[in-house]
């Protein structure tokens, strides 16, 4: 689906093109006329609706006789006429290009909303009447001072678009509380315009270049960058999960939306609006959609208890031989009104080994009267810091102590590596650190998977690559319990796997590709080669290797 409006965000206007977003190549196409916008070629530049930059062929004198049918084609693509041809869609840039930079000062935000305003105005051709968009917003649930900022950014934008000369707009409360209410709908249904960003592209393409021990600890980091945001039509129609059974993707401007696993017919379609299970625990998850998008998540993730959750900043047992899940308060908490919340136990006999599930079932079963169950959620609450499988105690405070001091460590790892000076001090420090965690947090807490990809980052750095694939794959199979084997984060942390495999020579890098490609056309179908080109020049490396 192509976007209703788009817009670049602030921090990526001079490195990705203002109209496909892709990145902007070394000869960047500036707007002639204001000079704002930087496209990545003429052709986005006309598609945006700024001004040609060619001369017109009235206004060159040509120096040799050519025929009339050339001539007459060349007078047809280099006139206004053709620029029209081509745009076959809103020229979103051309009320913005009046010799005013209002657009590189207001929030993107703004500056979509009033491409969504001027859109929705020459689409119906009426010039005198906004309307706001059929979809969802939450203006009365918006803090006083939010609604305030809101009103003072639609009379400038409004003072903005009187500008353009085809409009003639009032300013006006109507006009006023439509564009305010436009806004409030940007808020909730925009989405980011996501691009994969590679720390070293080039050794990506070329993975036949053995990794130097300067280069091989970012050669194969891959992370999404949002560059910018928009309105798509039925796009913004989904609903929300923290376990999405759909994945977005963007090639150029244009959305691509794909099933993840089997879904009914008449099954809800839902993507995430950003955390997802894995990523976030489910009180942050729930306080950053209330805070943004002004609903409590009622997803199925959010109301029965899962190992993700439970485990992703859990404690590890006193007893080591113990695999049981030792919960803070606010866990505690959060976990505590999933229960109370859900008659659906779910796959909740799964977490055996890490809890005492009959305790669990039986809330979940309802086998309880109302006294019971109060006096079991009593006892859950106040068995902070206790074993959930076999009921030791931990000493949290203590605990806290020991991991604040081991992730210090680790931060100053992680500086060392980003100020390319990584002493041996350093190193040993944080594979001690990554010990004590190992000893105090629970197995499959997301804070060892940090570390030991940090140190995986480290032994790249200095060359020792037998040690950072090691703790590679340790990351990995904590990642894998946090997210699930197939999802598309393990994707990515197995791009870095590979780099550092092929580089070795690892037997083990085909089965690794194997499954990295499995994973991306899972999310990404036949696009997985253009979304991650360097993919065929690994399938080539790994050739050789069998």
């Amino acid at each position: 689906e192509e976007p209703y409006a788009a817009v670049i965000l602030k921090n990526c206007r001079h490195r990705y093109c203002h109209y496909c977003f892709n990145e902007l190549p070394a000869d960047v196409v500036p707007c002639s006329f204001c000079a704002i916008p930087r496209y990545c070629s003429e052709h986005c530049q006309l598609k945006a609706g700024g001004h040609q930059s060619r001369n017109n062929v009235e206004e060159v004198s040509l120096h040799v006789e050519v025929p009339t049918e050339i001539e007459n084609h060349i007078r047809e693509v280099t006139s206004e006429n053709w620029e029209e041809k081509i745009s076959e869609h809103f020229p979103e840039h051309r009320h913005e290009c009046l010799d005013a930079n209002w657009p590189a000062v207001l929030p993107h935000e703004v500056v979509l909303a009033g491409r969504v305003v001027v859109k929705s105005l020459v689409q119906r051709r009426d010039l005198v009447e906004i309307k706001a968009l059929d979809l969802s917003y939450s203006y009365t649930e918006l803090a006083v001072e939010v609604k305030l900022e809101l009103c003072i950014y639609a009379i400038v934008l409004l003072v903005c678009l009187q500008r353009s000369p085809s409009l003639d707009l009032p300013v006006n409360p109507y006009f006023v509380y439509q564009i305010i209410i436009i806004m409030c709908q940007i808020r909730l249904n925009s989405m980011a315009i996501i691009r994969m960003k590679s720390s070293d592209p080039n050794t990506l393409q070329d993975p036949h270049r053995k990794l130097s021990s300067n280069e091989a600890a970012s050669a194969s980091t891959i992370e999404q960058v949002s560059v910018g945001q928009a309105i798509y039509a039925v796009g913004s129609l989904f609903n929300h999960s923290c376990r999405p059974n759909i994945h977005a993707y963007f090639l150029a401007r244009t959305l691509f939306i794909r099933t993840t696993e089997l879904v009914e017919a008449g099954c809800s379609l839902e993507l995430s609006y950003g955390p997802q299970v894995g990523q976030w625990s489910s009180q942050d998850r729930l306080k950053f959609l209330g805070e943004k998008y002004c609903f409590r998540c009622q997803c199925r993730s959010c109301s029965v208890v899962n190992l993700s959750d439970l485990v992703l900043s859990a404690f590890h047992c006193v007893h080591p031989h113990c695999s049981g899940i030792v919960l803070d308060t606010f866990d505690i908490k959060s976990e505590t009104e999933k229960l109370k919340q859900s008659r659906h136990a779910g796959d909740i006999y799964s977490l055996e080994p890490y809890v005492q599930v009959d305790k669990f079932g039986d809330l979940y079963a309802g086998e309880m009267d109302h006294n019971a169950q109060e006096k079991s959620y009593s006892s859950l609450h106040a068995g902070v810091g206790y074993c959930l499988k076999c009921g030791s105690h931990c000493d949290l405070e203590s605990s806290h102590l020991m991991v604040s001091k081991a992730l210090g460590n680790i931060k100053r790892l992680q500086d060392g590596i980003v100020r390319k000076e990584l002493s041996s001090s350093l190193l040993s420090n944080a594979l001690e650190s990554v010990d004590q965690l190992r000893k105090v947090l629970h197995a499959y807490n997301k804070s060892i998977a940090e570390a030991e990809d940090s140190i995986a980052q480290a032994f790249c750095f200095i060359g020792e690559l037998q040690c950072a694939m090691e703790h590679c794959k340790s990351s990995i199979q904590i990642l894998e319990k946090l997210y699930s084997p197939d999802h598309v984060v393990i994707g990515y942390e197995l791009v870095k796997l590979l780099s550092i495999q092929l580089s070795l020579g690892d037997v083990d890098a085909g089965e690794t590709l194997n499954r990295l490609g499995i994973i991306f056309e899972h999310h990404y179908g036949s696009h997985a080669a253009v979304v991650f080109p360097y993919l065929k020049s690994f399938k080539m490396e790994a050739r050789k290797l069998c």
